[in-house]
């Protein structure tokens, strides 16, 4: 993605093409009056590179709150869709300080979060080498140290990458940082996991938000709304996929430990070696399988799916309703804390590559009661349905359990005053080649064991910490459709979907870090 602007930017437009890549051209004004700043041999290039079948090219709207002649202010716009598009910045730049308002220096400090001020009075600029300093941010510049066209001194300086430290300092990075690695691979994988997931036996139907969406509206055909239907579709359909495989696999682990324990006692009762090699292959099977399916990472991979799904779920229909731009999902994750762990970073690059071109609240259509209608129905009365429906489900499934413990326990505590009361008769009468002393002994063995399994699963399945995020979530939605039925305008009605999608998305992220704490080591550690 580039500017398309003369000198440098084609340059490396030029390169792309020889490469094989494709081309996004943001034009920050209409081309006929973008050329006025090309000379002729530039502007013959720039129209050439555009009729190109792998560049595609936009031209991008003036904030309305600027004067549409300040040229200044459509490249400060074509800076910030730059800064907000982009998940790894090229800069081809001196590494001074510049007051231009969105040159490159002015770019590149605010697309590293380095610069939060006007820049027009800015002295210098601090790099030092990234192995002294700790690395801070999502966000990556790599750097091809370039003098200015009228710079005749010599200038040398390898490629490198730069990151994010504080106010106009950077750290030097030599080779690629390893959180930018780790964003691409977590990226490579869930492309490819989906890829195989459409092309296996497990292949299903891929959910789509958009298929309800009036055919009529202005937004039915909106690119960003068809990336966020896509995004939300594969990451839904991987979610359940591995959320399936991580259920069945405590499952599984859950009734190995139930046959352990079983064939244990029955050994101890009986005395019989035979039973305890039994025993120990059941033990010996289960480690095998669980250090080759840990692996896979199924749990993990479910929460950060399901992260995924939900966040494209939300911006969806915020977009829809005009209110994408009062709800900025990077920032709710950074407050979270969700983006420091392991596997999450690169949610990031899809959030950008969904995001919008216009950059203003409501640019993209006027509010209308239709498109209102859709979203309240769609999603909040959906959500609310679904949530009513799941936190039912999930105090009676909570009710049923506590009633079978305390069944449990008061079996155990009758095993134990028959024992005590009744020894004598219980060893004497047999069942084949047992005493019913020794089937009550088994069973006052086994019941604790069974319970204290079944408690691990629970624990593992986290039912407890999901009916209280469900419980919360539906207080969100249900208050949202309170306030909606009463609102008489459409702008209240932005600020209320806007505040119930940051409610919504905070409990997700702060849900999934509990989740994900249970079966994984703080970041910290």
């Amino acid at each position: 993605m580039t500017g398309m602007a003369q000198g440098a930017d084609l340059l490396v437009a030029e390169l792309a093409l020889q490469a094989g890549l494709q081309i996004d051209a943001m034009l920050p004004m209409p081309l006929d009056e973008y050329l006025v700043d090309f000379d002729a041999e530039s502007a013959v290039t720039l129209r050439t590179f555009l009729g190109n079948e792998r560049v595609h090219w936009s031209e991008l709207r003036c904030p309305a709150s600027r004067p549409a002649v300040a040229r200044d202010a459509l490249y400060s716009n074509l800076s910030d869709t730059l800064i907000d598009k982009s998940s790894l910045l090229l800069a081809l730049w001196d590494g001074q300080a510049s007051p231009l308002p969105a040159g490159t220096a002015d770019t590149v400090l605010r697309y590293l979060s380095a610069r939060t001020h006007d820049g027009s009075s800015e002295l210098e600029i601090v790099m030092v080498p990234a192995a002294s300093e700790p690395v801070w941010g999502e966000h990556f510049v790599y750097w091809i140290p370039t003098p200015r066209i009228n710079d005749t001194s010599a200038f040398e300086g390898a490629p490198r990458y730069l990151t994010f430290i504080g106010e106009n300092l950077l750290a030097v990075h030599e080779s690629t940082p390893p959180g930018l690695d780790q964003q691409i691979a977590g990226l490579n994988a869930y492309n490819a996991e989906f890829e195989s997931l459409c092309a296996g036996p497990d292949a299903r139907s891929i959910d789509s938000l958009m298929a309800a969406l009036p055919q009529a509206a202005e937004l039915a055909h909106d690119p960003s709304l068809e990336l966020m239907d896509i995004e939300y579709g594969k990451a839904d359909a991987l979610a359940i996929y591995n959320q399936k495989l991580s259920d069945r696999l405590f499952l599984s682990f859950s009734w190995m430990a139930f046959a352990m324990a079983s064939v244990f006692l029955v050994a101890e009762l009986m005395n019989s070696g035979v039973l305890l090699y039994v025993y120990l292959t059941i033990l010996v099977a289960s480690l095998g399988m669980f250090y080759w399916i840990r692996g896979h990472q199924w749990f993990a991979k479910h929460l950060i799916y399901r992260v995924l799904a939900e966040t494209m779920r939300t911006k969806f229909f915020l977009r829809v309703a005009g209110a994408d731009r009062m709800v900025n999902a990077a920032e709710l994750m950074n407050l979270a804390g969700i983006s420091q762990f392991s596997g999450f970073g690169w949610i990031g690059t899809i959030l950008k590559n969904v995001r919008p071109l216009d950059r203003q609240p409501g640019a993209h259509a006027a509010l209308d009661a239709k498109l209102l209608a859709f979203v309240h129905e769609r999603w909040i009365r959906g959500q609310q349905s679904y949530f009513k429906t799941r936190v039912r489900k999930l105090e009676h499934t909570h009710r049923r359990l506590e009633l079978m413990k305390r069944w449990l326990i008061c079996t155990i505590a009758l095993l134990a005053l028959a024992l005590v009361a009744f020894q004598a008769p219980l060893r004497s009468h047999r069942l084949g080649l047992v005493s019913l002393e020794q089937i009550c002994i088994f069973l006052m063995g086994l019941l604790p064991v069974w319970l204290g399994i079944w408690e691990l699963y629970q624990n593992k399945m986290a039912t407890r910490e999901l009916l209280w995020q469900y419980r919360n979530q539906l207080s969100h939605f249900s208050r949202a459709e309170v306030q909606l039925t009463r609102s008489s305008t459409l702008h209240p009605d932005s600020s209320i979907l806007a505040e119930v999608g940051k409610e919504s998305l905070m409990e997700s992220y702060l849900w999934t870090i509990h989740r994900y704490h249970r079966e994984h080591e703080p970041p910290a550690s």
